[in-house]
């Protein structure tokens, strides 16, 4: 801009925002003091803005008037120092980690769903006003001090993550557009943090003393790796290029505070609501800060606010010891491994503030698993496996002891010491580094070569992938597909956009059919607008990362001169044929959901308000609408807050019903979403020693969330459960009078149920429960459940294991023949388990051929459901209907059985 005064660097973060400026032509950036409302009504300048905005709740509009020096600002809104402050007393209202927030993939975005778990009722925001509101505050704050020279004619450089993808790069500018910011750039905080140091020859020198260039970044809340070549050409000038990105990690220093949070009183604070712990972590925040500084003391007391007893409840004082914090950070976060280690789930990993934070939460397996990831670019320029020359930023790296334990675990790694690039500020130097870059764009400085992280794909139609946008492609520079669309006028087009991760070398054209290491970014939209509606048009697809730092997609009409800018879509766009559902995407309502959970079992919530398990259902339905309707995301979210407040599920046999049901709906069928595998384990372990509360309807939901959970259990697992089912229904437990009266509580049918489901059992097993339950059917008394069970068991075509584990084709001959001679108008599942036993299979002999004829006339005679036909003649698959019916159980919107 070249009438602008000054060169502006935001840092726009996850837990503080800073502001650097120089005028034209100087080199020094200063910081920007920021105005902020504080919780006794004085405002005050800072040069940190917390990334935190208060919502005043109806009874404080009018007592608390948040006055700035500016006029136009919100009446029922703070922003900053403020926000903190009374955030503290009301949780609740206060909105924090925006950035975090904008880059979830689980939640729209645009949608108001923060405080994340605040009240039914309660005002929210959504991630993306909440950015604006910061950027807002910046920009009303830059033209209160400099009211000749307006923000929004200045050069400014707004920094963000290195692993931000591009949608979330596209709504970061989105909520800058809309604070009232002209033109920007876009920066990556790792290249922000190097155009810092590189601002003087003397740390220049240092720099060119290595190869590659390490920039590990962890600042509040997310972890940034880059690496940076660094060339000396042959007219003595250093050339800089970023020649890798890290994956996005949801973990930083608020991952620390949270899990020493935990510390105090891990079983109370597994059951807080979200902006209980969100209050909490803001103490164990500044206990961790005082802890990690210079002459730290031995331990720091806390005191906890609330409305009950202990932490949920009246307040409570607590201890933090330094060498527990010490103990903590090196054994959780920071501990020494081998290069090459992967990462692992953890118990450190904390997701109650509603973020998908990484399940493993030590830095150093994710950057021993970075190098590992990027091995061949290191050793091309290095010859060792590790980068020479390291730069620490972000917050975390204001302890000296963390940046060193960090040195200390690549200088283990390395063959020689690393060169540390010695960064004094790392809470300013993003925002300084930005204004440095923009100095850069003018010639004064040295730049950084950088292009598109990661390689771009479309997905086709046909279920290939198409590259678009080769790694590492210039900024500005343009590519263009080969191949012809047709779209037709006046109707949305859609294009599912996907990010590859290194292991692909992406060219522009080049088709690929395998989605391994390919990550769902966004549809690119657009509703064509012509001069006729309904008329085929052929289109050109061309690509540009534009200079700002955003992705631009346009279509190009082979005929005319038109061109339609594409854009990322909303969450009200419909998928288009192959790419990603919503099953993943969280119900806006979640939190609340969640926060209703922790009332009704945490030993607080059961005080305060005893009789709401009664209405749990129907609650829960309210706020998330039909469970029916529940995705796959939504549901396994709710397990993990059921799997955090199981203490509280034994308080009478009402909670213990509900929590069994609620846990096995939302788990079912045991596999389908990332984590299954522990959640299954957790489940089956809280619950192994059977209900505690000895009646019916309990023991029917005890083994109903293994019936329906059944598909994620191992053999062994499901052998067990087939020892329990053994004491009752074998020889030896038909006979036992104390076994017969004992299952007269055991709810007997749901029992039954359950074995069918167990495909897993070894064949012997198999036959055990076979012969057992048609002994069981011999009785005309006997109710048609053990069919329905039979039937499961001796299927041809499983649905939840392999081929191998199928019955034998003789004894499902047998079992047919037994089939045949009930009575399918009285007993309806010995029909349906006709159906299950005589499906068609690629391989089965002319007997089983000839059965198959025989259950089809009976079918008919007996005037059975005509899909029952159907899935015998192998016409069809079952609808989601009969699915329901076969696994007696509907399944979570997202999911499917083939």
């Amino acid at each position: 801009m070249a009438s602008a005064r000054y060169r502006i660097g935001i840092d726009l973060g996850t837990t503080n925002c800073v502001v650097s400026y120089l005028e034209v032509g100087d080199t020094e950036p200063k910081l920007l003091q920021i105005p902020q409302y504080l919780a006794d009504g004085s405002v005050r300048s800072f040069s940190q803005l917390p990334s935190a905005v208060y919502l005043l709740a109806k009874d404080e509009i009018g007592k608390i008037e948040p006055v700035l020096p500016w006029r136009g600002h919100d009446a029922d809104v703070i922003v900053g120092v403020g926000a903190l402050d009374l955030g503290q007393r009301r949780s609740g209202q206060l909105v924090q980690s925006a950035k975090s927030w904008l880059s979830h993939h689980q939640v729209d975005r645009r949608a108001a769903i923060l405080p994340w778990g605040s009240e039914e009722g309660a005002r929210k925001i959504s991630p993306l006003h909440a950015s604006m509101l910061l950027l807002r505050h910046i920009l009303k704050a830059w033209d209160d001090a400099f009211p000749s020279a307006p923000l929004v004619a200045q050069e400014v450089a707004l920094t963000l993550p290195a692993s931000f993808d591009e949608q979330a790069r596209s709504l970061t500018l989105e909520a800058a557009k809309m604070a009232g910011f002209g033109e920007l750039y876009l920066l990556e905080e790792p290249q922000a943090a190097c155009y810092h140091y590189i601002r003087n020859q003397a740390n220049l020198d240092v720099l060119t003393q290595g190869k590659m260039l390490l920039v590990v970044d962890i600042g509040g809340g997310t972890t940034d790796f880059s690496l940076v070549r660094i060339d000396n050409t042959s007219s003595g000038k250093v050339s800089l290029k970023r020649v890798a990105v890290g994956d996005h990690l949801l973990l930083g220093g608020d991952n620390l505070d949270q899990a020493l949070a935990y510390q105090l009183d891990p079983r109370q604070i597994s059951a807080l609501s979200a902006s209980r712990l969100a209050a909490l972590v803001q103490q164990t925040r500044t206990a961790k800060e005082t802890l990690l500084g210079q002459s730290a003391p031995d331990s720091v007391t806390l005191t906890v606010l609330g409305g009950g007893s202990r932490l949920i409840g009246g307040s409570q004082k607590f201890t933090v010891n330094r060498d527990d914090l010490l103990k903590q950070i090196d054994d959780g976060f920071l501990p020494h491994v081998p290069l090459g280690t992967r990462t692992t789930r953890s118990d450190y990993a904390v997701h109650t503030l509603g973020l998908p934070y990484e399940h493993d939460a030590a830095f150093s397996r994710h950057l021993a698993e970075f190098l590992a990831n990027h091995r061949a670019d290191i050793e091309s320029v290095t010859g060792s496996q590790v980068p020479d020359v390291v730069l620490f930023n972000g917050g975390l790296f204001n302890s000296e002891r963390l940046k060193q334990r960090v040195l200390n675990q690549l200088n283990d790694w390395a063959t020689k010491p690393i060169i540390v690039c010695d960064a004094p500020e790392p809470n300013d130097a993003v925002a300084k580094g930005a204004a440095h870059y923009l100095r850069s764009l003018a010639g004064e400085t040295a730049r950084i070569e950088s292009g598109v992280p990661h390689g771009l794909l479309l997905k086709l139609s046909d279920g290939q992938f198409v590259g678009l946008v080769p790694k590492g492609t210039p900024k500005e520079e343009r590519v263009q597909l080969d191949e012809v669309f047709n779209v037709k006028m006046g109707e949305l087009v859609q294009f599912p956009l996907f990010r590859s991760d290194d292991h692909l070398d992406v060219t522009t054209g080049s088709l690929y059919t395998d989605d391994n290491g390919l990550v769902f970014v966004s549809n690119l939209v657009k509703e064509l607008d012509g001069r006729s509606d309904g008329e085929m048009v052929e289109v050109m697809l061309s690509a540009t990362m534009t200079e700002v730092g955003v992705l631009r997609v346009e279509l190009i009409s082979r005929a005319t001169k038109d061109h339609w800018v594409l854009q990322f879509g909303s969450s009200d766009v419909q998928k288009g044929a192959g790419e990603p559902d919503d099953s993943e995407h969280l119900h806006a309502n979640t939190g609340q959901a969640e926060e209703h959970l922790v009332k009704c079992f945490s030993a607080a919530g059961q005080k305060a308000q005893p009789d709401l398990i009664k209405s749990l259902k129907q609650d829960l339905e309210r706020i998330l609408g039909d469970r029916e309707e529940w995705n796959l995301g939504t549901s396994r979210r709710l397990v993990d807050k059921l799997l955090a407040v199981k203490a509280g599920r034994v308080k009478s046999a009402q909670h213990e019903r509900q929590w069994l049901q609620l846990i096995g709906h939302c788990l079912r069928p045991g596999f389908g979403a990332i984590g299954d595998d522990a959640r299954v384990e957790q489940a089956v372990n809280a619950t192994k020693q059977g209900p505690k509360h000895d009646q019916a309807p309990v023991w029917g939901q005890h083994w109903t969330l293994y019936r329906r959970i059944a598909g994620g259990m191992t053999p062994s697992m499901q052998t067990t459960l087939f020892k329990q089912f053994s004491q009752y229904y074998s020889p030896a437990g038909q006979r036992s009078r104390e076994k017969q009266k004992s299952i007269a509580t055991k709810s007997s049918d749901d029992l039954i149920r359950m074995v069918g489901a167990l495909e897993k059992l070894s064949i012997e097993h198999k036959h055990e429960s076979i012969e057992w339950l048609l002994k069981r059917l011999s009785k005309s008394s006997e109710p048609d459940t053990a069919w329905w069970s039979i039937g499961r068991i001796g299927s041809r075509r499983l649905l939840l294991a392999t081929d191998a584990e199928r019955v034998d084709e003789k004894t499902v001959i047998k079992l047919l023949e037994s089939c045949l001679k009930e009575d399918w108008k009285k007993r309806k599942q010995a029909g349906l388990a006709a159906v299950l036993l005589a499906q068609p299979t690629s391989e089965e002999s002319s007997n089983l051929v000839e059965m198959r004829k025989k259950v089809s006339d009976k079918l008919k005679k007996s005037k059975c459901p005509q899909p029952w036909m159907m899935r015998l003649e192998g016409e069809n698959e079952f609808t989601d209907a009969q699915m329901s019916r076969l696994v007696g159980e509907s399944l979570p919107i997202g999911l499917s059985l083939k």
